[in-house]
């Protein structure tokens, strides 16, 4: 994951990387690993963990979120698209690597969720390139969330129990109606 992050920065001129993470060596293991991939210390800041709400004001330095992978962020993607802040993520094997993708699907941003890494960096650098495009994008995602089954109790559950009902027709050989 690292990697791949690090080739996003490196195609991405002047980009910088906020990673929030309590004190301790693995803040300074993390920015060696950079280093030795070309990444400059400069641009990766470490952010500590706070209270709710400076938590969340620290999306409003934020242009775009790497998902982390091969465990997408979930609740930390959903926070992110709230705030108005695209994420890109990259398509796992397991649920807990396809939770990106199924957010954004539901945000009508599938494009946004990578099949490998090289896509993953492609789409993180392209979505830098037009800021004006960045910035539309950015102020509708709340409204994409408020309007989608993510934020739709009804919906989503209604869409759960269809799938429900449709794998126990297909194992019972039943349900007609």
């Amino acid at each position: 994951m690292l990697d791949v992050w690090a080739n996003v920065l490196l195609t991405v001129p002047n980009s910088r990387l906020i990673l929030l993470a309590k004190e301790g060596s693995h803040r300074s293991r993390t920015a060696d690993h950079f280093g030795k991939l070309g990444i400059d210390a400069s641009r990766i800041e470490f952010v500590p963990p706070g209270n709710r709400d400076t938590y969340l004001r620290t999306y409003h330095r934020v242009d775009v979120v790497l998902d982390t992978f091969p465990y997408n962020g979930h609740t930390t993607s959903l926070d992110a698209l709230w705030m108005g802040v695209p994420v890109v993520s990259l398509i796992g094997d397991m649920p807990v690597g396809r939770g990106g993708w199924s957010q954004l699907s539901n945000l009508g941003l599938s494009h946004l969720a990578a099949s490998h890494g090289g896509t993953y960096a492609t789409i993180a650098r392209e979505l830098t390139r037009d800021l004006g495009a960045l910035a539309n994008l950015r102020a509708s995602l709340r409204g994409r969330m408020q309007a989608s089954a993510l934020c739709n109790f009804r919906e989503f559950a209604a869409s759960v129990e269809s799938v429900f009902r449709g794998i126990w027709c297909n194992s019972t050989g039943g349900c007609t109606s």
